[in-house]
């Protein structure tokens, strides 16, 4: 069995008390004083346990200037869990000032060492340029020598990479292969990924059942994406029995933690169950959904303010509704379509007046939302409203 570093001997004994509910540190103050006589005398191990112990959770003041001092020390003698640690004291400004180009220097260092945290985070850094230059090809490199050292996270971010072709190339079947060997670590986006890959085939042979395991792994963690995963599903009922009733709990679950296609897709559920209570139900999550912008809430709001039935109807409202779908991002294709198809009809059915009126509610509803972001909105926005016309 391989030695436990130092630092994972302490984090699993402060797991362990976490654990059993114990809200005090574990007392490692009697150690102090041989700990500090062993680093006075060089050891590494013991600097790097100073080190920790003065991070203050461990029995002992708190005192990062400290904690730096000694890291630094066991990081000066070639200790990689020390190395990577004084990276993170510099990436996250604990002890010393921010400063990601050290952060990376001893990222490398520890990485250099086949340490797959300080692999992952170097990637990290490359990616999105931070103390180094931005290099998707060295951030996929580092990424992938941690993902091969069994590092979750890191297989997730490759499974990532290899679907999107960021720093390396495009293969779908190497994005399933990441996505699963972390999924089978618990990681939960990883799970959710897999489960929306074998829903479509995408990458690895369409498995609707395969889906269903992954996205109920995900949702029993608690995930709101797997939880909506889950309750499509149900709805589609390919890998189940078709169950209105265990979609909507799980969409409802979803939506409950501010899932924002949840919301929408719940409206539809409601739709689905046809009595007036459940359409009213449906109406107040698109009008929060289009409050919040999300533009399939738009579209649908849109549609059941101008067909009105068991709501108020209001062509005005409605088209503005369509008409702020129309220029909203992201519209996947098949949105997109029934945004342009429903905006002709409303063209040929509204009154001008109508027409009109809601494309003055759509600019001022882009203005008011641009301005509360702190961006004052132009007129742009109002010509762009009457293209649709």
């Amino acid at each position: 069995m391989p030695r436990m570093s130092l630092e994972g001997m302490v984090k699993s004994l402060l797991a362990k008390s976490d654990a059993a509910g114990l809200k005090t540190a574990i007392d490692f103050s009697h150690k102090v004083p041989e700990w500090r006589r062993k680093a006075e005398e060089g050891d590494a191990g013991a600097q790097f346990q100073l080190a920790l112990v003065y991070t203050g959770r461990m029995g002992v003041p708190r005192s990062l200037s400290k904690a730096v001092k000694w890291c630094r020390r066991a990081a000066n003698q070639g200790l990689a869990e020390a190395e990577y640690t004084l990276g993170r004291m510099h990436q996250d400004g604990h002890g010393v000032r921010r400063d990601f180009a050290e952060a990376a220097k001893w990222f490398r260092k520890a990485a250099e060492q086949g340490l797959a945290r300080a692999q992952l985070d170097l990637g990290t850094l490359y990616s999105h340029g931070l103390g180094v230059p931005e290099d998707h090809e060295q951030a996929a490199k580092w990424v992938s020598r941690a993902a091969e050292e069994g590092h979750p996270e890191a297989q997730f971010n490759l499974g990532g990479m290899s679907l999107t072709g960021t720093g390396l190339t495009q293969n779908f079947e190497d994005a399933a292969r990441w996505f699963r060997r972390a999924a089978e670590q618990h990681h939960v986006e990883a799970q959710v990924m897999l489960a929306r890959m074998c829903l479509i085939g995408e990458g690895i042979p369409k498995d609707p059942k395969e889906a269903e395991k992954w996205f109920r792994r995900a949702a029993d963690d608690g995930n709101a994406d797997g939880q909506f995963g889950l309750a499509m599903v149900y709805n589609l009922g390919e890998a189940v029995r078709k169950d209105l009733a265990e979609a909507i709990k799980w969409c409802q679950l979803a939506a409950d933690q501010g899932h924002r296609d949840a919301k929408c897709h719940l409206g539809h559920l409601y739709v689905q169950q046809g009595d007036k209570g459940n359409s009213l139900k449906a109406f107040k999550l698109f009008q929060e959904g289009a409050d919040e912008g999300h533009p399939e809430s738009m579209f649908f709001l849109g549609l059941l303010l101008i067909s009105g039935g068991e709501v108020e109807m209001d062509h005005a409202r409605g088209f503005m509704w369509l008409t702020l779908a129309s220029v909203s991002n992201p519209l996947n294709e098949g949105v997109a379509r029934g945004v342009k198809q429903a905006l002709k009809d409303a063209q040929m059915r509204l009154s001008e007046e109508d027409l009109e009126r809601g494309r003055e509610m759509a600019w001022e509803w882009q203005r008011k939302r641009h301005a509360s972001k702190g961006r004052p909105r132009s007129k742009k926005g109002r010509r762009a409203a009457k293209k649709t016309h």
